[in-house]
């Protein structure tokens, strides 16, 4: 079982080195933050870093326990960022942001509250545990994470409808506002007991018979992950990344055309899933 020890501090702290050093490599390459970043080396290097961070700390309760579960969603919605800014030719200014919320305070927030846990995790008093993720079977609220177009209000609707008709108390987002997920929309999702992304198709991208979609769904999606929530994530045809699959979770595609198979797929999910991501 992964616990935190010398290793796992040593890889967190070189992980901060790798963030600091991005931030000169791009500025060097970059010196206009105006300029959009599309150097292939600079993007790799800023998707390397973001699905490290995602991939081996966001979902661990361990360093939850740590760090604060909403210290860590937090800090883990903005490395989501900085991966989906990879993704697309994204201008300077915007991985700057990023990036100085991610080094922000690192240290304080991050670095000493795991080497304070790895002194005290041999004794049983001093180690928080969380609680288990309920089955999604036994789930009563679920957060929709969805876009705001008016062509997907058909979709979200369908979503939400059979969600209610399986019993389950609904909650959404809002409209965007600013460049984090609000602290009303943090407070649905960890008031829910499962995470239901619905990535429909946004812009096309250029060239590709490939779309992306919402980058606040993909937020969303980070930090419910964070959070230790189920996910159900419903993706449409066509669209290519959702912000990554940390951990290997299973995804239901659908088509608006036969929006039927998607309502059924969500309700052999919710009635017959052992364990569905998280």
């Amino acid at each position: 079982m992964a616990h935190i020890d010398d290793h796992l501090v040593l890889r967190v702290e070189r992980l901060r080195d790798d963030v600091d050093a991005l931030k000169a490599d791009m500025r060097a390459h970059y010196p206009n933050k105006s300029r959009q970043v599309v150097s292939p080396d600079i993007r790799e290097q800023a998707a390397s870093v973001a699905e490290r961070w995602l991939v081996e700390i966001a979902g661990r309760a361990d360093i939850a326990a740590a760090l604060g579960g909403n210290e860590l969603a937090d800090r883990s919605v903005l490395f989501q960022q900085l991966l989906t800014h990879s993704e697309r030719a994204t201008v300077r200014h915007k991985y700057d942001s990023t990036i100085g919320g991610i080094l922000k305070e690192f240290r304080g927030a991050v670095v000493v509250p795991l080497k304070a846990r790895r002194t005290a995790s041999a004794s049983p008093d001093t180690t928080l545990q969380l609680p288990a993720a309920q089955p999604i079977q036994q789930a009563r609220i679920a957060f929709v994470g969805q876009s705001f177009l008016t062509a997907d209000q058909t979709v979200n609707s369908s979503v939400a409808r059979v969600l209610q008709a399986l019993g389950l108390t609904v909650f959404t987002g809002e409209r965007p506002k600013a460049a984090a997920v609000s602290k009303k929309v943090r407070e649905r999702i960890d008031r829910s007991d499962v995470f239901v992304g619905i990535f429909s198709r946004r812009d096309r991208l250029e060239g590709k018979a490939e779309w992306n979609t919402s980058a606040w769904v993909i937020d969303e999606k980070a930090y419910a992950l964070a959070k230790g929530k189920k996910l159900v994530l419903l993706r449409e045809a066509g669209v290519g990344s959702i912000g990554g699959l940390q951990g290997d979770y299973e995804y239901l595609e659908f088509g608006r055309e036969h929006l039927e198979d998607l309502i059924i797929r969500i309700v052999e999910t919710f009635r017959n899933s052992e364990d569905v991501g998280g």
